[in-house]
């Protein structure tokens, strides 16, 4: 089982988006500020059944027109539109073997079909009750403002002046996930619903967010790993030992009877004591003559205390780079190292904790894990952009046995033509930004079928890469998918004429 596709709609600029998924690696490319990262949070909020993860600000600017709307509507007027939700449909693709996976979320005994979907809302928990109470809350704000002593070109405005006013503070409170069961032979193509449809919602038991969470766990690698010198005393930082001592505890605790790691610890232990009363012989041979610290002359000792799961942790134990080979070897702390090779082990590190505890839930391990990484390529050079790729897929092998039961898949966002040119263009999901109305929204071409359908472009695509206008290349590649997406096969874009003449030239 994989998770084939999802739709979101009203997510920031992400109005309504449908986007495909590769079963092994997706990568998301596109300008700054065309949804990419939005792409990625909103499986994680969803999948993490938080509301915490939203606010007022995660809908689309066109949703607070019509908050605001109907907060304006007069009260027991014609009936009253349901507030704007957030909306991401998850549509996953099945086996026979996975069926038992997935029994809540079959729409009738006589499905047939390789996809189930579910439906997850972030809407209000009731529309009545939300406008009763901001009505109210309006009225009564405006009737103390009311009262106030009058002044010369008064502007004040109580809280809330809107519904979106309202909102931004009353959010939690009245706005939660509700959760449904779709029927694939309901939508289209494209996973569009036909017009009419309801779906069917899920019961309390054992309820959407639980059903959700058996089935995916989404786990997010920000691009903000800061990984800045802490001497320099700007931005946020932390250095590998402390990340590594995070990983080293949590595998501890999963291997309490790793008595070869204990037996080592007490070595070491025993030869510290040796060294500390050495140390401290003459010091507290004085401090017991002083009849020091109580009444009966107990003796003072000092001891060390290796425990497992803080040795790393209090920095007792710090990560080093080695150059050179034996007693010759120079070895300096991790902050003497480039942002590069730091970032690139901070990667794999922060992969295969994530992995690791995903494998350690046992009998509460989801089928699916999905690891969404943004931003790869910071700091890296383009070499080792490419062996991350390349091997990105292999950091998360292991614990997928079980007859194909467990499987891992990742989202790679970037703007690193070397990882697209060593992915292949096949993987890409191109994020286009559109001015509709005055609204900025984006939309998503999966160009593994442009691939499919243009075999002479794909061939340049492949071989243009390589030189040095790769960057060129990738806006080629996303004009020609718009413009054949627009049905206008014929015509090349201004973008990809640039680049032909580019290309020509060198």
């Amino acid at each position: 089982m994989y998770l084939h596709s999802y739709r979101i709609s009203n997510y920031r600029r992400l109005r309504d988006v449908y986007i495909e998924l590769a079963s092994d690696i997706s990568i998301f490319v596109g300008s700054n500020n065309s949804g990419k990262t939005s792409g990625t949070q909103a499986l994680y909020a969803f999948a993490s059944g938080s509301k915490d993860k939203f606010s007022l600000y995660d809908f689309s600017s066109a949703c607070w027109k019509d908050f605001d709307d109907l907060g304006n509507l007069e009260e027991g007027g014609r009936e009253q539109p349901r507030p704007p939700s957030i909306t991401l449909d998850l549509w996953f693709e099945v086996t026979a073997n996975d069926l038992y996976l997935v029994m809540p979320l079959l729409p009738s005994m006589t499905w047939a079909g390789t996809q189930v979907g579910l439906r997850i809302e972030f809407a209000a928990r009731d529309s009545v009750d939300l406008l009763e109470k901001f009505r109210t809350a309006r009225v009564e704000a405006q009737t103390k403002a009311a009262a106030l002593e009058k002044r010369e070109n008064e502007k004040y405005v109580p809280w809330p002046k809107s519904l979106t006013d309202y909102l931004k503070d009353e959010l939690l409170h009245e706005f939660e996930f509700k959760y449904f069961v779709l029927d694939r032979s309901q939508f289209d193509e494209a996973h569009k619903p036909q017009k009419g449809y309801e779906p069917v919602p899920l019961g309390k038991e054992p309820g959407g967010a639980a059903i959700l969470k058996s089935l995916i766990k989404v786990d997010n690698l920000s691009a903000q790993r800061h990984l800045a010198d802490p001497a320099a005393g700007t931005g946020r930082y932390e250095d590998l030992s402390k990340r590594l001592s995070r990983f080293y505890k949590r595998n501890l605790d999963q291997r309490q009877e790793d008595h070869s790691a204990l037996r080592a610890l007490f070595d070491s232990e025993m030869g510290l004591n040796e060294h500390l009363a050495d140390v401290f012989k003459d010091t507290l041979d004085r401090l017991s003559k002083l009849g020091y610290p109580g009444l009966h002359n107990p003796r003072l000792e000092i001891k060390s205390d290796l425990n497992p799961a803080t040795i790393m942790s209090s920095q007792d134990a710090r990560v080093h780079y080695v150059l050179g080979d034996g007693a010759e070897a120079l070895r300096l702390p991790d902050t003497y190292n480039g942002l590069g090779f730091k970032n690139l082990i901070y990667m794999v590190v922060e992969i295969l904790d994530l992995h690791a505890i995903w494998v350690a839930d046992k009998e509460q391990r989801a089928p699916l894990h999905l690891i969404s990484i943004e931003e790869p390529e910071a700091h890296l050079h383009a070499q080792l952009q490419q062996v991350f790729i390349r091997n990105v897929l292999d950091l998360m092998k292991g614990g997928e046995e079980d007859g194909g039961a467990f499987q891992s898949q990742t989202v790679v966002t970037t703007h690193s033509p070397h990882i697209l040119y060593e992915r292949g263009f096949q993987p890409i999901r191109y994020f286009r930004r559109q001015n509709i109305g005055g609204e900025q929204t984006t939309e998503v071409l999966n160009l593994s079928a442009f691939y499919r359908q243009t075999p002479n472009e794909r061939d340049f695509l492949q071989r243009y890469p390589t030189g040095i206008s790769a960057k060129v290349s990738v806006r080629y590649l996303g004009d020609l998918a718009f413009c054949r997406g627009a049905s206008d096969v014929g015509r090349r874009c201004d973008g990809a004429s640039e680049v032909s003449r580019g290309h020509s030239r060198w």
